[in-house]
């Protein structure tokens, strides 16, 4: 899991630091065009949506999930997708559904007395077995112990002690602390005498979804019922019927991860749920004009709204990027005689956060310099390139490379501040009036947003 545990450090990265930014969180998700459509289809399941009006941005979902929550749906998202990623084993299917059905019990208890702690609680439930996971999901697996297919979890643990020499949660425990998955999931691993209600939900979870594998009028669910009818302060005929109704979300919140082949592992009501059916992410984007006319609907109302202005230019750019099909998208400040890079999206623009600086200065002579001085919007043309060899600079070409682009100047009243650039990169997509037609839609309403907002401040 080398790949996958270096982008949960880059996630803890962002969302750990106090000063954390929405917009890099942001970047890192649409980096991953599968990874943005299951974040999306997350951000609009009746888990967060409530409104029911559609999302149609990470830049808004990360506004209305919150840093903290959406880096619980990106982990969540990122171990299932790996542990998926092959032919899964039965064993690790159902180990998945009960992870499932334990979260989202686990999050519905903590939430009653606590919803700042639902997703820490959330992602510890459902990981609490990620030992016992990551050991299911390897390749060419024999297995020769038949103690590991035990549902009885000391039969299991003696198992496992004698296959690898270690535990699956001393596994678990690793891995939480490597990849800096939350306090509330090591403590519940090894919980301590009197543990808070956050351990103690994730636990409570977890027993549930074990036992309700014996049927709900099973002496076993009886036992852990009483439970939750203690934890949550309610008669037990109620917290029959509150764990029935979690049952039921645990399906649906699969469903909503991606992950339908394990719902009818989960004990609920619902077992006719069919996944949507999902549509192939491309290699070369291509535009979608119904996205493009959401996200303007969204950038017209987002200064009512009192989003602040970063989260608009992010939200420009992604407009740019997955509504008009334009592959690097970047908002540079214009800052004395330098033009420095603040948002960027799409392959390859990685690190243009801190390598896309440009001279601007009157002796320099370039696409940007070019733009500055007329204003407005410019399309440099395959034939500009060749033609006009000196308007890429060394440093452009070593940075951004000699592409066809957009290039369009923002400005607060009279004063020139930031430039958008766009291109196609090396896909092969040619740029075309209908893009550049678009692109500047996009640009007049960032424009626009701009002006209201300095004219409010």
């Amino acid at each position: 899991m080398p790949v996958l545990s270096n982008v949960i450090v880059e996630l803890n990265k962002i969302t750990g630091d106090e000063d954390a930014d929405m917009n890099q969180l942001a970047e890192v998700i649409l980096r991953d065009p599968k990874l943005t459509s299951h974040v999306l289809r997350v951000a609009n399941s009746v888990q967060y949506n409530y409104s029911r009006q559609q999302i149609s941005t990470v830049s808004r979902a990360i506004v209305l999930i919150g840093l903290k929550g959406m880096r619980a749906i990106c982990i969540s998202l990122l171990v299932m997708d790996t542990l998926l990623k092959d032919k899964p084993t039965e064993r690790l299917l159902k180990l998945i559904a009960q992870g499932f059905h334990a979260a989202t019990q686990a999050r519905n208890l903590v939430e009653r007395n606590d919803s700042q702690s639902a997703e820490e609680v959330f992602i510890a439930a459902l990981l609490y077995n990620l030992g016992e996971m990551a050991y299911w999901s390897c390749e060419n697996l024999q297995v020769d112990e038949p103690g590991l297919y035990s549902d009885d979890p000391k039969e299991r643990k003696q198992a496992i002690e004698k296959v690898l020499g270690t535990s699956f949660k001393a596994i678990s425990k690793e891995l939480a602390k490597h990849w800096k998955l939350g306090e509330t999931l090591e403590r519940a691993l090894y919980p301590s005498t009197h543990p808070d209600d956050k351990v103690k939900s994730v636990i409570i979870g977890e027993r549930l979804s074990r036992a309700a594998l014996y049927g709900w009028d099973s002496p076993q669910a009886y036992k852990v019922v009483k439970e939750v009818a203690e934890f949550a302060q309610v008669d037990e005929e109620l917290a029959l019927a509150l764990v029935k109704k979690g049952a039921d979300d645990a399906a649906e919140t699969a469903l909503n991860y991606g992950v339908s082949e394990v719902c009818p592992l989960i004990p609920s009501s619902m077992k006719k749920l069919s996944p949507k059916p999902e549509k192939p992410v491309p290699k070369i984007l291509k535009g979608d004009p119904q996205l493009q006319l959401s996200i303007l609907r969204d950038l017209t109302n987002a200064t009512q709204e009192r989003i602040d202005v970063n989260t608009i230019f992010q939200m420009v750019l992604e407009g740019m990027h997955r509504g008009v099909g334009l592959e690097r998208v970047v908002i540079a400040f214009i800052q004395g005689h330098k033009l420095q890079s603040r948002y960027a999206l799409g392959e390859g623009t990685e690190h243009w956060r801190s390598s896309f600086i440009f001279d601007i200065g009157p002796y320099s002579e370039n696409i940007f310099t070019q733009a500055i001085t007329a204003g407005g919007s410019h399309w440099f043309t395959q034939d500009m390139v060749f033609t006009s060899p000196y308007l890429y600079s060394d440093d452009i070409v070593r940075i951004v490379g000699k592409f066809p682009s957009f290039v369009s100047v923002l400005k607060i009243e009279q004063r020139k501040v930031a430039i958008f650039y766009a291109d196609r990169w090396k896909f092969g997509g040619k740029l075309s009036s209908e893009q550049y037609e678009s692109f500047k839609h996009f640009t007049s309403q960032a424009q626009l947003n701009l002006s209201l907002l300095s004219t409010k401040s």
